[in-house]
């Protein structure tokens, strides 16, 4: 059988990192990511000594390292494997700002993590079996072509947002952010970031010379203060574009009419709206989305919101089309292990096993906030 190392074990041999600090290196970023599972099984010392040609003592050293770090074990006349504790403390520490409002969801996480687990490991084994006879036209820098049709009819009929599969790229939420980020033209404007996003996105927009403004905190429901803070900076500022979450300016009694005044200020003003609902999980909630009224928009999602970062898949979905820096950047940073988890997602969504999964979801976390 095939594994995810076989695609991305390689080192490099003009790092001036040693083959012992590669490899360390290298594990670790891969445990802890969640690229590899907990309870996977790793190659043998000698195979990856044969793998990479290198001698088999230093093979040694490294999983001995990782085992007193308590990344893998051993069992005798088993093999050696990949621990489940780093993955659950990895994923208790990489919650969002409203995991952050509510503490006690910590134990409901690691239950959807390890639930989306269940589900799809065996695709991910299946997609390393069938990677390497991918067609051209399956994979390009902008996503797996079967997975953004099967997203563009997803969003088309549980959120009412028409979007061409063309206009949708997938990828991990980093790469797609830092891709979105490298193609950003604002020429003199300046970008207005919601007071919800994170710091880390601002520090990423400023080292990429792009000039931002940071909104002040704005209560959910409350379209109509968000409207005049934009106005504000707009008529004190060249503002050419807005980086926020608009599912939580719009109250359900009125979210048409909100919707329209939000569409129509951002339109007066002529600013694009990337609209930055990662934290969500999709389509079980309602919620119309903006960009269905106004045509200057990009929306930021994915499969599982802030739920689940192991298998995580997000993805772009614009009116505008893609600018060429885009996808450049986004085919520069586009790695196999990406590639895997879409496949993985895809045969998912394919399958019909994707809603089931989210409804499971969904049903946890509202147990969980009934129990508080």
């Amino acid at each position: 059988m095939l594994r995810p190392w076989h695609y991305s074990l390689v080192l490099d041999k003009d790092s001036p990192n040693t083959i012992h600090q590669q490899l360390i290196q290298h594990f670790r970023e891969m445990i802890q990511g969640g690229s590899w599972l907990g309870g996977s099984a790793l190659p043998s010392s000698r195979d990856i000594a044969q793998r990479l040609g290198i001698n088999r003592k230093t093979v040694s050293r490294v999983y001995e390292e990782l085992s007193a770090q308590g990344l893998i074990y051993t069992q005798p006349k088993r093999g050696t494997f990949v621990s489940d504790a780093p993955r659950a403390a990895s994923t208790a520490t990489q919650q969002t700002h409203s995991l952050a409002q509510r503490p006690e969801r910590d134990h409901t996480t690691v239950s959807v993590d390890q639930l989306i687990q269940k589900s799809s490991v065996h695709h991910i084994r299946r997609a390393a079996l069938h990677m390497h006879k991918l067609r051209p036209h399956d994979y390009d820098a902008t996503g797996l072509f079967n997975l953004k049709h099967m997203l563009a009819n997803l969003l088309a009929h549980e959120r009412r947002y028409l979007v061409s599969p063309d206009h949708i790229a997938c990828g991990a939420s980093t790469t797609l952010q830092n891709a979105l980020i490298h193609s950003l033209h604002l020429g003199n404007g300046h970008l207005l970031l919601g007071h919800t996003m994170s710091r880390t996105l601002e520090k990423s927009l400023q080292r990429h010379d792009v000039a931002v403004l940071r909104l002040p905190a704005i209560a959910a429901g409350e379209a109509n203060v968000f409207i005049e803070q934009v106005e504000k900076y707009c008529i004190n500022y060249p503002v050419s574009a807005v980086w926020c979450d608009t599912s939580t300016l719009f109250q359900a009694d009125d979210m048409e009419a909100g919707q329209a005044l939000v569409a129509q200020k951002l339109s007066d003003y002529n600013l694009l709206l990337i609209d930055d609902q990662r934290t969500q999980l999709p389509f079980v909630q309602e919620s119309l989305l903006l960009p269905t009224r106004y045509a200057r928009s990009m929306l930021l999602g994915s499969l599982y919101g802030e739920y689940c970062d192991m298998f995580n898949l997000c993805y772009v979905a614009s009116n505008l089309g893609f600018s060429a820096d885009f996808t450049d950047e986004l085919n520069l940073q586009q790695q196999q292990p990406a590639l895997l988890n879409m496949l993985a997602q895809s045969e998912l969504i394919k399958r019909g096993e994707y809603k089931k999964l989210l409804t499971t979801i969904q049903r946890a976390f509202n147990n969980d906030l009934a129990a508080l």
